[in-house]
């Protein structure tokens, strides 16, 4: 049997075995059982929370990043235009990695070159925070394997007490709502009521493009923009990254961890830990209990941020 059919057999073999838990979500919006993933168990919140604090103990480099359900579209595309089931991006991943992970320009080149950049650094990360999108496990087995499987939900600041394993430290936080976390941390005992959820640290920022939905950065690329980054992070001295930044932020966290830091892929979920809400959270309890007079809405906005999910983050 030659290399390139087997690996053909084993893609469509993940896929028929995901088209029970795909059909479930998209007709009855019923979640996929994440407790039992790839031959591992017990992969919930309380587990994912021990890991990190486990890894963060040792203060040795490492990253956990996360598959975004755009981003994991688009390698889920580009494995089909690899294997001979495909011949292009579809149109739907092309609008979703520009609109929703802030990708441009999304031509047919430039996610070959997302794709293959993306596959070739996966086996760096250290641990892969899953939340059951499509074909997840198929990337995870193939590309990652040697990574832990944790819960991206778990990898939320606010979600159990890991982020206090930052206190005392150097801490990078790279979102597109920087200023405002720089601001927000000062007053972060007023924001969660004294009650210490935050730990201190030395906080330093990098501000993420923000490059979603119709907003872009003239003569410029999403590769220019990530080797910006790159510098910009390498130019502080610190000691943990945690990162939300759209589609640069797995390769963000990656990087850090080649560096000899530690990187987090925290997400959309970032600012929260600052005090700063958006739609998403308002009906999570995790979040939303801690509201109060000091919590604010990020101000900085692309143009169409509407269409990022009804507004998701704002």
């Amino acid at each position: 049997m030659d290399m390139a059919f087997k690996q053909r057999l084993t893609y469509i073999n993940f896929f028929i075995r995901n088209i029970p838990a795909f059909l479930k979500y998209k007709i009855f919006k019923k979640p996929r059982n994440l407790s039992h993933f790839c031959g591992e168990n017990g992969i919930n919140l309380d587990y994912t929370n021990l890991v990190l604090n486990k890894a963060l103990s040792t203060s040795s480099p490492f990253c956990a990043i996360r598959f975004g359900a755009v981003e994991l579209s688009c390698l889920n595309n580009h494995e089909k235009i690899e294997l001979g089931f495909k011949h292009k991006y579809k149109d739907s991943v092309i609008y979703s990695m520009k609109n929703n992970a802030g990708f441009f320009p999304p031509t047919q080149k430039n996610l070959q070159k997302y794709g293959d950049t993306f596959l070739s650094i996966l086996n760096k990360v250290d641990y892969l925070g899953i939340s059951g999108a499509h074909m997840e496990d198929y990337f995870y087995s193939r590309y990652c394997k040697n990574a832990t499987p944790i819960l991206y939900e778990g990898m939320e600041p606010l979600r159990g007490d890991w982020i206090k394993k930052l206190e005392g430290k150097n801490v990078l936080v790279v979102s597109s709502f920087a200023k405002e976390i720089e601001t927000q941390y000062k007053k972060i005992d007023l924001i969660f009521n004294n009650e210490r959820i935050v730990p201190k640290f030395n906080l330093m920022t990098v501000e993420a493009p923000l490059t979603l939905a119709d907003e872009t950065i003239e003569d410029s690329s999403f590769f220019e923009l990530l080797s910006f980054l790159y510098k910009k992070i390498d130019s502080f001295d610190y000691d943990i990254a945690l990162i939300g930044a759209g589609a640069y932020g797995s390769f963000l966290a990656i990087h850090c961890k080649e560096k000899g830091k530690i990187g987090i892929q925290t997400g959309g979920a970032t600012p929260t830990m600052f005090g700063i809400m958006g739609k998403r959270w308002e009906n999570r309890t995790h979040v939303s209990k801690y509201v109060n007079s000091y919590w604010i809405r990020p101000s900085r906005k692309p143009k169409g941020y509407e269409k990022i999910e009804k507004g998701a983050y704002w």
